[in-house]
């Protein structure tokens, strides 16, 4: 299936792509394995939420006593002898299923920004392949030019050293040249190729040809991670964690177990009801070690989302020190070198024009400005990137 994707960069907005890839982002969506897994997952947390207020399932129990072994079917011989039906209930005291339904809706809100930090790595790496190839693809385009121009340039040097007015060495430089731009454009035609694949192992689309629209903004790179869903994840197991440090220390006040049973005796004998009550005895100090575990998790969990927000921050600075170098070169390309040039070529053509000068001139003069011209493609490319990158950090946004 033939596959185009438009991205357009309007001049009100840093980075913003056509609907097809919009498109092409909520059909990977719908298709991601990782994605349904952690879907699943968190329809399975609403079941953890209900098993958790619930109580132990009671107990039934049944029985006799007093069994004669000269003749068990005897059961009138003492009083004692009785059949008996029972059942044990465990009794939850304290706040201890408030604290595991608390856990239960924590572990719920974990899979799901989870499950959108997971949907952001998918979408801004979409983005980032599809803005490569598009620019990659541009630079293809040059270096055909750039091969088109040294072919001319080796053709009329041996044209040249055949009439004895130039050296043999400038065919050879002209040919070594083709052999090097060569080199490069089969190194690019891979690279492409790769980000395809990259692109159709992510969407799970076959993708024949990428059409991009590019324009760049000189708007400045805003980023905004607060309330990222990485780092509410791990907000998340730090409060998980101190939940359950409060439930081992509930554990220190004891579950009761209860029973009650009903004994049958012989007609002789009135039948009769017993019941008990059994209390654990917190006296090994279990429950201390195990709050003093959770609340050590709690601050490892509480360091390592300082760790993560350092690292953020640091990231998103890197991107913007990219963005800013990416955007200042693009500006300089486009506002100086590339006008100058262009104004070099001229100038030349006229001189060529006027057979003031060799025509070997006019051709380098084309190179050269495609060498800018690819040094642009170069600039765009990290600018583009970032953006993408980006988006992952300011939750799927390009302000």
């Amino acid at each position: 299936m033939k596959a185009k994707l438009l991205l357009s960069l309007l001049a009100t907005s840093a980075f913003v792509f056509a609907t097809t890839v919009e498109e092409l982002v909520q059909t990977t969506f719908e298709k991601n394995y990782t994605l349904h897994g952690l879907e699943k997952a968190i329809n399975s947390a609403n079941e953890n939420i209900v098993l958790a207020k619930k109580w132990q399932n009671p107990m039934l129990s049944f029985g006799a006593n007093d069994i004669q072994f000269d003749d068990v079917s005897k059961r009138d011989l003492e009083a004692m002898q009785a059949q008996f039906i029972g059942i044990t209930q465990v009794i939850p005291m304290g706040n201890k299923l408030e604290y595991k339904e608390e856990i239960a809706l924590k572990d719920k809100a974990i899979l799901h920004f989870v499950l959108e930090d997971k949907k952001l790595e998918l979408q801004s790496k979409i983005y980032e392949l599809a803005a490569s190839v598009a620019i990659l693809e541009k630079k293809l385009e040059l270096l055909e030019k750039y091969l088109n121009n040294i072919n001319r340039l080796e053709q009329l040097n041996i044209a040249l050293y055949e009439n004895n007015q130039a050296l043999q060495t400038q065919v050879l430089n002209s040919q070594m040249m083709y052999s090097k731009v060569n080199i490069q454009k089969i190194k690019l035609n891979t690279a492409i190729k790769n980000l395809y694949i990259r692109l159709e192992e992510l969407t799970q689309e076959k993708i024949e040809q990428l059409s991009v629209n590019l324009e760049v903004s000189r708007k400045p790179l805003v980023i905004n991670y607060e309330k990222h869903p990485k780092l509410q994840v791990q907000e998340l197991l730090a409060k998980k964690a101190l939940t359950q440090a409060k439930l081992e220390a509930e554990n220190k006040i004891p579950d009761i177990s209860f029973n009650i049973a009903y004994f049958q005796r012989d007609s002789k004998f009135e039948d009769y009801v017993n019941f008990s009550v059994a209390i654990p005895l917190a006296i090994y100090g279990t429950e201390n070690s195990k709050v003093l575990v959770a609340k050590s998790k709690n601050y490892e969990e509480l360091s390592r989302l300082e760790e993560l927000e350092k690292q953020f921050n640091t990231q998103t600075k890197l991107l913007k020190n990219d963005f800013d170098n990416a955007l200042a070169s693009i500006n300089v390309l486009e506002t100086n070198i590339l006008p100058l040039q262009q104004k070099v070529q001229e100038s030349i053509e006229l001189y060529n024009s006027l057979e003031k000068i060799k025509p070997q001139e006019a051709i380098n003069s084309l190179n050269e400005q495609i060498n800018f011209e690819l040094s642009l493609y170069d600039e765009q490319l990290i600018y583009f990137q970032t953006l993408a990158k980006a988006m992952y950090y300011n939750k799927g946004v390009i302000q």
